[in-house]
């Protein structure tokens, strides 16, 4: 989606719930001034909204728009501005109270139900929500699920290697109407079909974090993108993640013809209990190093990170992975499990 159609929506999702003042609305979109302008006066000439000082309102009747939801501070109270999030949060967990549990052969783990939604809600917050198709490579947190809820998206693609998860995903969207979702058993060691690229605006994943796992999922994901305003967001640690690896992973993105418009720090949490990673601890090699215990707190926490296409995207040249064993394991890969087909060879 170009930049100038996502901060019109920006715009008019607040005005649809009463005028506003200019110093009131460059507070509910993500851009340049210049920008921000363009859309006004856009807005102004295709006579959607009207400027009488100081207040921009809405003179189209027949518009169809969904106003402003208020998540509130994600960090500090997320969900307490407007129960529309809140009801979503409680239809999540009730839907997925019974979701696949992880498996070591694909290094899988999810996060919290409510930062699921924190990650929707900031998806929403940036504008790259509603109406925007979304291509989501692997999705054990079910994201997928939680941005049907909310009924915005023009289209959500899932691929995922895990078929217990499609299946799951697919039922659950059947479940509560959501029509506009595809789902493909995929492998990201393969190519992407042809029909998925450049057909997206925005992408979601959370890659494995060896060097060239990383590169390889966010390559597969920037072949989905349509152009300059996609944008794509990805989890990402510091607990297998080195700086080093953080600055190698910054000059890929910014070679491919994005920058970088967001890192939200530890934004996410992904929880012991829940996950049932108790079988997975044998396998780490931090085990190994003091004799370790169980943890006895959620430790495991990832940054969300956005970016967005100024110009291209170029698909940079990577070094695919030959399995997936190379596409799991690196030298700091200190709390991935070992795969059971790999704890047989061993």
């Amino acid at each position: 989606m170009e930049e100038l159609e996502r901060i019109k929506k920006q715009i008019l999702r607040v005005l649809v719930k009463g005028p506003k003042t200019f110093w009131e609305l460059i507070n509910y979109q993500d851009s340049h001034i210049i920008p921000f302008l363009e859309a006004l006066k856009s807005l102004l000439k295709e006579e959607i909204i009207s400027y009488e000082k100081p207040y921009f309102k809405i003179i189209g009747s027949n518009l169809h728009l969904e106003g402003y939801h208020d998540p509130g501070c994600l960090f500090c109270s997320p969900f307490q501005a407007d129960p529309y999030w809140k009801n979503i949060l409680e239809k999540f967990k009730h839907l997925t109270k019974d979701r696949p549990l992880p498996t070591s052969d694909f290094d899988q783990g999810f996060i919290r139900p409510e930062d699921t939604l924190k990650r929707v809600a900031f998806i929403y917050l940036r504008g790259d929500l509603e109406e925007n198709e979304i291509f989501i490579l692997g999705d054990d947190d079910l994201i997928s699920i939680a941005m049907a809820l909310t009924g915005l998206p023009k289209r959500i693609t899932v691929v995922e290697i895990d078929e217990r998860i499609n299946r799951f995903i697919k039922e659950t969207c059947e479940k509560i109407g959501y029509k506009n979702i595809e789902v493909y058993n995929y492998n990201v060691i393969e190519a992407l079909p042809r029909e998925l690229k450049g057909r997206y605006d925005v992408f979601v994943t959370d890659p494995v974090e060896t060097k060239k796992g990383l590169k390889l999922f966010i390559a597969r994901c920037i072949e989905s993108l349509k152009g300059p305003g996609s944008a794509g967001y990805m989890g990402f640690t510091h607990r297998e993640a080195s700086l080093q690896k953080w600055r190698d992973f910054q000059k890929f993105i910014y070679e491919a013809g994005f920058v970088i418009t967001d890192i939200l720090r530890d934004f996410t949490t992904y929880p012991e209990k829940e996950n049932s990673w108790e079988d997975f601890y044998r396998t780490y090699r931090i085990m190994k190093e003091f004799d370790l215990e169980l943890p006895n707190v959620d430790w495991y926490k990832s940054s969300l990170v956005r970016f967005e296409v100024v110009e291209g995207p170029y698909v940079p040249e990577i070094e695919a992975p030959k399995d997936l064993e190379e596409l799991y394991f690196d030298e700091e890969a200190w709390a991935t499990p070992l795969p059971s087909y790999l704890e047989k060879k061993a």
